[in-house]
């Protein structure tokens, strides 16, 4: 078996790493199994391994660097500042350079890109919901037999999908331009909250382009080692935004939007990325965009990418404590990982709902009336968990539930 080749820029990352072990409680697999190998610096043990040609990329080394979820609760607490969201990119570059990706993981890419194919899936879904085969589907067990249970099991209840116009105009004094970035999977899954952000952007007095030819953000192919693939998606981004003459590139994914701010790293040319809960929070609001009280308990999922990536987890709380009455509270378990992280709740169905079942537990316990949580893969993994254990609990972004309450 060949020895893999190491880049030196990631070797010299793994090295920062002085192995004190204050990553280990804060790592969701390690704390799920106990084993030094699921914890980062187990991690960065096998990928020295590899630099150093002391270890060869046999099927447990792989499955161990591919565990990890990416959170990067690591790199918060790291003492030596490792990069360890680039370390990883790293080897996992290092890794599919002489393996094809996962079954997995080929359709999830290929769908990530192919917008004729998100909107033909989009509408055969709504169609399937609307007559009540997809659940007649799931009760005959045919999305099983499919090999699409766990694809089932997370696609939400649909809407009817639409297409996007390229420009919306300001509604009344236009305070400035910005563009939205509306993604691949919230496209699919979740137009309510790109809808309920246009609304909200235009009542604000700003301008919102959809640029057409905007594409995946390239996280997904970025995080399974498909480095090139990332670089391309990059590209095609800034070619679509940077024509505009823009205030912000809004996104309200935050996965999505940790990664469009790397773009500067990546290929040299950054985007002007800001989260929707951020740029909401810190404009000025017309004295007549007013929000009706609501005497309701909302309990706040704080993604990872939130948390760990942009450090901006109190924005959807100073943004929906302009909701009156509203009784907001902190989802108990934030500091970890749900599980969804990208593909990941696809590609490793046990460890995902492992990690999820704590949220379920800690949602069963608070009871709250709704859940917003602001990066569309963690809402549908949470809420697909919530189904499964029979609560009664609505999940969506904190824009939609902002734009509800507009006093119109």
């Amino acid at each position: 078996m060949p020895t893999l080749k190491i880049t030196l820029a990631t070797q010299h990352q793994a090295e920062r790493c002085v192995m004190c072990g204050l990553c280990l409680p804060h790592c969701p697999t390690y704390n799920k199994t106990q084993n030094e190998a699921e914890s980062p610096r187990g991690r960065i043990s096998l990928i020295l391994g590899l630099a150093r040609e002391q270890l060869q990329a046999d099927d447990k080394l792989r499955s161990h660097l591919d565990n990890c979820l990416l959170c990067r609760a690591c790199e918060v607490v790291c003492p030596s500042g490792v990069e360890f969201g680039t370390l990883m990119d790293g080897a996992r570059h290092a890794l599919a350079q002489d393996r094809p990706r996962s079954e997995q993981r080929i359709p999830l890419d290929r769908l990530a890109t192919d917008k004729q194919r998100q909107r033909r899936d989009a509408k055969l879904l709504w169609l399937a919901d609307k007559t009540g085969l997809r659940a007649l589907g799931r009760g005959l067990g045919l999305t099983r037999a499919l090999g699409l249970a766990r694809f089932e099991q997370l696609a939400p209840e649909m809407r009817r999908p639409h297409d996007w116009q390229t420009y919306y105009p300001a509604r009344g004094e236009t305070r400035g331009e910005v563009a939205l970035f509306i993604g691949c999977f919230s496209d699919m899954f979740d137009q309510a909250t790109l809808d309920d952000s246009i609304s909200l952007l235009t009542a604000c007095g700003y301008g919102v382009h959809v640029p057409a030819t905007q594409t995946c953000c390239g996280a997904l192919h970025q995080h399974s080692g498909d480095s090139a693939s990332a670089r391309q998606l990059a590209q095609q981004n800034l070619d679509a935004f940077g024509a505009l003459q823009l205030d912000a590139v809004i996104s309200t994914a935050t996965g999505c939007g940790a990664y469009l701010r790397d773009y500067e790293h990546i290929i040299g040319k950054a985007l002007p990325v800001c989260d929707i809960n951020s740029f909401l929070s810190q404009i000025e609001w017309p004295d007549n965009l007013r929000m009706r009280p609501l005497n309701k308990r909302v309990a706040v999922h704080e993604p990872c990418s939130q948390r760990n990536v942009l450090k901006q987890a109190d924005a959807p709380y100073v943004l929906l404590n302009r909701i009156p009455q509203l009784d907001l509270v902190s989802l108990p378990g934030n500091s970890q990982c749900c599980g969804a992280a990208g593909s990941y709740m696809i590609e490793h169905p046990a460890m995902a709902d492992r990690l999820r079942q704590d949220k379920t537990d800690a949602l069963a316990r608070l009871s709250p009336d709704l859940l917003v949580s602001s990066n569309i893969g963690c809402a549908l993994h949470i809420a697909a968990g919530a189904r499964a254990a029979g609560l009664r609990l609505e999940v969506v972004h904190p824009v939609t539930l902002l734009a509800r309450q507009i006093a119109l």
